[in-house]
């Protein structure tokens, strides 16, 4: 055989070796990119119990991809997540979980605002829509209480890293900056800080989580306990509302549990017993017309409930919404029903 002839042959080997394998890969990549999740996703022992948890949830018609990124996205993070969770396979111990990064949580929620653009426009509008700036280089808060690990529990939960590794200095003296300049227009408090996608559709309205930052787990709002909460030498009845626990994981009071402490919002006085969700939108926390959802345009006293002295009407009164009983505008005493 000549060297020419057998140059070809191992140029005619070597390409069809090389086509080969990149077909094999090519379809590899397609067969788990718009494969069934059963034999693709759920092949890794690890993905077994997010794969039964997912095919009885309410977003169990979509695939995976939808929302994680499959093998043929551009999204070039995505790919490297893919990739270092294959490797993880086969060097990590079996007990290890894997874990959403920062930047995977951000990713989810295009995925959320797609399907959920009304809910995700009221998140916008209302107060949890907040980000790293407006929280951790608030001026006046800072000088009253310097920045913590305690913040990251409320504000930041999925935030990679500590508390000093995002902001500087961690004192009360400032000026603030945030260590990295990109995160001051992320929002600290994203959709998987109060959701979980694979949750049962069953659970309706009792679906809420809380991501549990120290243990990187969302728990379901059913399972946290009603916070008991004392005004005085009595205690404050506390809706069985389980978002209500939900709020009051955040919205809390001191350590001693004391009704208006920090940053405690339990209905008291008029308003005792109700839930958070009784007048607030979940999403948008706005409680416009709740006052008329459940009053007469008049109370016992002949006012229009909206104009009275609260800080419904104004955030400058005196008698804060949350709090406000009879005896506060009438010399302690409750006022006799009209005729």
């Amino acid at each position: 055989m000549t060297v020419s002839r057998r140059f070809k042959l191992v140029v005619g080997a070597g390409l069809f070796a090389v086509v080969f394998l990149a077909a094999c890969c090519a379809g590899s990549l397609a067969w788990f990119h718009f494969g069934n999740p059963t034999n693709t996703c759920a092949s890794c022992h690890e993905m077994t119990g997010v794969h039964s948890a997912w095919s009885q949830s309410s977003h169990r018609t979509l695939h995976c991809r939808n929302c994680h990124g499959g093998s043929l996205t551009l999204d070039v993070h995505a790919l490297r997540a893919h990739v270092r969770r294959v490797a993880q396979h086969f060097v990590r111990s079996p007990d290890q979980l894997i874990r959403l990064a920062e930047r995977d949580v951000l990713g989810l929620q295009k995925a959320c605002r797609a399907c959920h653009p009304q809910s995700f426009a009221d998140w916008e509008r209302g107060r949890h829509s907040a980000t790293y700036a407006r929280i951790f280089l608030n001026t006046a808060h800072n000088q009253n209480e310097q920045p913590a690990a305690d913040c990251l529990r409320c504000h930041g939960m999925f935030f990679d890293g500590y508390i000093e590794d995002l902001v500087t200095p961690i004192s009360t003296t400032g000026p603030w900056a945030l260590k990295d300049a990109t995160k001051a227009s992320q929002p600290a408090i994203p959709c998987l800080a109060c959701h979980q996608v694979h949750t049962p559709a069953a659970a309706g309205l009792q679906s809420a989580f809380l991501y549990v930052r120290r243990e990187q787990a969302s728990i379901a709002a059913g399972l946290l306990p009603i916070t008991p909460i004392t005004q005085g030498d009595h205690s404050v009845k506390v809706s069985p509302d389980a978002r209500q626990r939900l709020c009051a994981q955040c919205h809390a009071p001191n350590a001693f549990r004391e009704q208006r402490s920090r940053m405690d919002r339990t209905p008291s006085g008029v308003h005792e017993g109700l839930s958070c969700l009784d007048c607030h939108s979940p999403h948008s926390n706005s409680f416009k017309g709740s006052c008329a959802a459940c009053h007469p345009s008049d109370s016992h006293c002949g006012l229009e409930v909206e104009k009275m002295d609260t800080t419904f009407l104004s955030t400058g009164s005196r008698h804060n919404i949350h709090f406000v009983a009879c005896g506060d505008c009438h010399n302690g005493q409750r006022p006799a029903k009209r005729n």
